[in-house]
């Protein structure tokens, strides 16, 4: 079952990509999970890929990084790709600090579907994939 061809996992801190790389990969072994330590990581990987090839994509971005934050790369996002692009990409915020003030910035932003508390366990990983990919899962 091909539940959707990548996920982006955005954090400086490599234990959480990497539960949350298990996490995805316990869903679907198919998925191709891609990890980047900040903003400007995730911006070259997107802009270097070809998205008809590895979309519908899944962006788990946290806010808070060294060099390029969540935000930044929000605004970098929108300006540098099409609407066609933005079609096959879906973008969850990440947070473990200020949750509820991180949540209303995050609703104010028309790129942004949800936003999830730190730590992203497997159950909320697996609610995330349904919310956003209900469809695919019952194929």
């Amino acid at each position: 079952m091909d539940i959707l061809n990548t996920i982006l996992l955005v954090d400086d801190d490599d234990t959480t990509n990497l539960l949350n790389k298990y996490f995805a990969e316990a869903i679907d072994d198919t998925i191709d999970v891609v990890t980047a330590v900040n903003g400007l990581e995730a911006l070259q990987f997107l802009e270097n890929s070809d998205i008809e090839a590895i979309g519908p994509c899944l962006i788990i971005l946290d806010v808070m990084m060294p060099i390029m934050d969540g935000w930044e790369f929000l605004e970098l996002f929108n300006q540098r790709f099409d609407a066609k692009f933005k079609e096959q990409v879906t973008i969850s915020i990440l947070t473990g600090l200020d949750a509820n003030k991180i949540a209303k910035k995050a609703k104010e932003n028309p790129l942004v579907q949800d936003t999830v508390e730190k730590p992203l366990s497997d159950e909320k990983f697996r609610a995330l994939i349904g919310k956003h990919y209900a469809e695919k899962l019952s194929q």
